[in-house]
């Protein structure tokens, strides 16, 4: 037996067991890869699928209890469409008005929050709407909105000819204005009906 042959009957082994090792590893990070897109799958539908539910104890959110600029989510008592909800904002004179946008698009994004930006319709700013006439449902957590303002009439028109009344801008977060919302202890879905007036732009 040549010294060749020696070597190759010596090595064969070790090459068998290096090519199981790796065959061993290979199947192990494969298995991996199913198990943690699995993982992802499970996450995804369970986010696709998570509801916001909207605790409502033996009384609702008393108008006493809130303050000018508070943004609420609101039903009107005599909606044609109980499984819809409304955006608004507490006025000076302790009703809801509800908010009105112009675009569905984002007014600005950052690392935490996508808002989008909404106002009061002149139409709909008095006298607003009272405890007779709505139920509020939630006020939103100041970590879900913001603030601004612009001048009313973009500072042109006989309205404003000098620009010296101007408007608050609502920024509300989309997660907000796009969720899915249960009030608890009823299994009804409930989504925002938004309010959209292309007339509310300011093009200039």
């Amino acid at each position: 037996m040549t010294s060749t042959m020696v070597r190759i009957l010596l090595l064969l082994p070790l090459a068998c067991t290096i090519r199981a090792f790796q065959t061993t590893a290979y199947l192990v990070q494969k298995s991996s890869h199913y198990a943690l897109s699995e993982s992802n799958w499970r996450l995804k539908d369970v986010q696709s699928s998570a509801t916001s539910i909207i605790s409502t104890e033996d009384e609702p959110i008393a108008f006493t209890d809130l303050m000018v600029m508070d943004v609420v989510l609101f039903q009107r008592r005599t909606t044609k469409n109980p499984s819809s909800i409304e955006l608004g904002s507490v006025q000076e004179n302790g009703n809801v008005a509800p908010l009105s946008t112009w675009t569905l698009e984002s007014a600005y994004e950052s690392a935490l929050n996508d808002m989008m930006e909404f106002v009061v319709d002149e139409e709909d700013l008095f006298p607003g709407m009272s405890s007779e006439e709505i139920t509020v449902l939630r006020v939103l957590d100041s970590d879900m909105i913001g603030y601004g303002s612009r001048q009313v009439g973009g500072g042109k028109g006989p309205g404003n000819p000098h620009g010296e009344e101007s408007e608050i801008i609502y920024y509300v977060d989309r997660s907000v204005v796009e969720g899915v919302y249960s009030i608890k202890g009823d299994e009804e879905l409930l989504k925002i009906d938004v309010l959209v007036n292309s007339n509310l732009e300011h093009l200039w």
